[in-house]
């Protein structure tokens, strides 16, 4: 049956993009703890609401997501509430960890624990206003609903290429904290001729065709 909606994918909400970044664009995401610890939250948030990731990249300051659901039967399930649950856990996890690393060589990871500072908060607030440290940058981050399928493959690919745009990687699908492994995988092309092995990142990736 075809859908009323003239929207992406099938439903007038559309898919949301979502950008973050990192408290005074500290480059956190270069220790790859602190970027597995979000990739987890990330999951764990998607697996307890339900939502979709079509595509997400974890840059060393910021991150893309690209997120989906049927609005129909998550009603009440907006943006702003799968920032702050993913924001939320990973920064009190990352804060942990970088906290349990300070003064210790563990690769570059000295070089990131070193720069957590303690952020100056006002008293009298709700104790999660009062943390000592901040990982974001205040609020729930930068987003806009995706509602035609020609946004949402350029939304895709723009996810993507960041990696190389900033040198990371030579090609999207050799950076580890993305889904563009994924859409590769899904095509069965390895790199230089060689089959991938498994996804390095735990989230699970819906394939922005499956809504389409």
């Amino acid at each position: 049956m075809e859908s009323k909606h003239k929207h992406l994918p099938q439903y007038e909400v559309g898919a949301h993009f979502l950008t973050a970044k990192t408290y005074n664009n500290t480059p956190y995401f270069r220790e790859p703890v602190c970027t597995r610890i979000f990739c987890e939250e990330l999951e764990a948030a998607r697996a307890g609401y339900g939502f979709h990731v079509l595509a997400f990249v974890v840059m060393p300051d910021h991150i893309h997501l690209l997120l989906w659901w049927d609005a129909d039967t998550l009603p009440g399930l907006t943006i702003s509430k799968v920032a702050w649950a993913v924001k939320g856990r990973s920064a009190r996890r990352i804060v942990r960890y970088l906290r349990d690393i300070e003064g210790q060589e563990v690769g570059d990871s000295i070089a990131v624990a070193c720069s957590l500072q303690p952020v100056r908060e006002p008293r009298g607030q709700p104790h999660y206003h009062n943390w000592r440290y901040k990982i974001w940058q205040q609020g729930a981050g930068y987003d806009f609903n995706v509602c035609t399928p020609h946004k949402l493959v350029e939304k895709v690919a723009y996810i993507h290429a960041n990696p190389v745009r900033a040198g990371l990687a030579s090609r999207p699908e050799e950076y580890p904290w993305s889904s563009a492994v994924n859409y590769r995988v899904a095509e069965g092309i390895g790199v230089e001729g060689v089959a991938f092995g498994p996804v390095a990142h735990p989230v699970h990736i819906t394939l922005y065709t499956e809504v389409l």
